[in-house]
């Protein structure tokens, strides 16, 4: 299988694109792919935050559809729930993932987004699961991170009319955390991730793994986790490094121990 995935490292930062053109249609082998990829940069101790992004007009156009007409509903099952624990993985990963959304982000595509910790966009990005038009729905987690992320109403308006979302409206209703000129999306998007990279390692995966645990928990068990999790940051060489650069007001040196 020809790989549809290229992977820069620049730094700290590595930037994960989808090379498939014309639309960067997903399909099943695709998205299997990128969790190999991300599974990797996973384990490399020199990789700090993860920039996912694609190519040409599409950061991921979607689920080629004219290969649902071969589909029987036990083979969807399968793939759909292989496709649900590659985004969930991506989700949970101690890194930080920043999607680069640089154009169409359609169905699966904007289910991928969602599964990133922040979205910043180009003013050529549009969004929308629009499953809905070709008789089927969301089935890459879109109906429950959509909702968790724009509200409940907002996410039925979406998924149940299936159109398309422009950018500032994209950032009005907090699905994207900036939007900013194409020429300019790269370099804002690398400029946040280098700053994620230079957070202790240890903290930085406790903080994700609570916030994401606020979408599950009551504020008492989300904040018995967090308790218990702030403590362990504060028994590291990390905690100590940061207190004394602030003392001595300078740049900290972490070092994921």
């Amino acid at each position: 299988m020809e790989s549809v995935w290229t992977l820069e490292i620049d730094g700290a930062v590595a930037v994960l694109t989808m090379d498939k053109p014309p639309l960067n249609l997903v399909h099943h082998e695709n998205i299997t792919e990128m969790g190999e990829k991300l599974a990797a940069l996973r384990e490399n101790p020199e990789v700090g935050a993860i920039i996912l992004t694609g190519t040409g007009p599409a950061f991921i156009g979607g689920a080629d559809i004219t290969q649902f007409e071969a589909l029987d509903p036990v083979t969807a099952k399968f793939g759909l729930s292989a496709g649900q624990r590659v985004l969930r993985d991506m989700e949970t990963l101690e890194k930080p993932v920043i999607a680069a959304i640089n154009g169409f982000a359609f169905g699966g595509g904007c289910e991928v987004a969602l599964a990133c910790d922040i979205r910043i966009c180009s003013e050529d990005a549009r969004f929308g699961q629009l499953e809905i038009n070709y008789g089927v729905m969301p089935g890459w987690g879109g109906t429950q991170r959509l909702t968790k992320i724009v509200g409940l109403g907002r996410a039925k308006d979406m998924v149940l009319t299936g159109r398309i979302v422009e950018p500032q409206e994209a950032l009005m209703m907090g699905l994207v955390s900036q939007v900013v000129p194409a020429t300019e999306l790269m370099e804002k998007t690398k400029k946040v991730a280098r700053i994620l990279a230079r957070k202790a390692p240890i903290a930085m995966a406790l903080a994700k793994e609570m916030v994401n645990a606020a979408a599950e928990c009551s504020i008492p068990l989300g904040g018995a986790f967090e308790a218990a999790a702030c403590a362990i940051t504060m028994g590291t060489e990390d905690c100590i490094e940061g207190v004394r650069s602030f003392i001595d007001k300078r740049q900290p040196n972490f070092k994921g121990r």
